[in-house]
């Protein structure tokens, strides 16, 4: 089996590397910056059997690597690899053809048991998301309201665009990049079917969604 891990902090690239290879009949390749259009186009990602990708990449958004990846082939199976809550991830990474999310914390066996189920085009839900999933309504309500869930990471993203801030600023304080909160806003909009930042604070207020 053949992984790559693309991840922009050698010691975790490395080091991830470095376990998983410890694993019999198992080849990982580790991809570094720069994650630039030219570095990305070189590189063939369809020879691995799994990608595990990380969320923050420095100046461009693990999600938006991983789409320009599915755009040529959609056959690849890709991970996200991120050490933050990998709930606030699972349906927007599943619905852009992503399988599922896997926390840089879990343990080599956690990793390998993922990376098997992906193989074989399964996805491994966390418990405590899957039970929270069954208690949302259903979608043909939420279509009916023309509003979509929005997730803790956006909620968060919207309470800082409520306080004025900057995208750059709400990168900072959250600890992401200025592309991965214009990547969310994006998807904020959408789902409140909303054209601007103000926009979306109102709606969401409106609806509850922001108290």
């Amino acid at each position: 089996m053949k992984i790559l891990v693309v991840d922009d902090h050698p010691a975790v690239g490395e080091g991830t590397k470095a376990i998983l290879e410890t694993e019999k009949d198992l080849k990982v390749d580790y991809l570094s910056p720069p994650f630039d259009i030219d570095n990305l186009e070189l590189q063939n990602f369809v020879e691995y059997d799994v990608i595990l990708m990380d969320l923050n990449l420095g100046e461009i958004n693990g999600m938006e690597i991983s789409k320009k990846i599915l755009g040529i082939n959609d056959q690849v199976k890709i991970v996200l690899y991120t050490g933050y809550d990998v709930k606030d991830y699972f349906e927007e990474a599943i619905q852009m053809g992503i399988h599922g999310a896997i926390s840089k914390t879990e343990s080599k066996a956690d990793i390998l048991h993922y990376i098997k189920h992906v193989v074989n085009d399964e996805i491994v839900i966390p418990y405590d998301y899957l039970k929270a999933l069954l208690k949302e309504p259903k979608r043909a309500y939420e279509e009916s309201v023309g509003q979509q869930a929005l997730n803790n990471r956006e909620k968060a993203i919207l309470l800082e665009v409520e306080k004025g801030l900057t995208n750059q600023e709400i990168a900072d304080k959250l600890h992401l990049s200025k592309r991965s909160i214009e990547y969310s806003l994006t998807g904020i909009f959408n789902k409140l079917c909303v054209g601007s930042r103000t926009e979306a604070v109102l709606t969401a207020k409106s609806k509850g969604i922001l108290d």
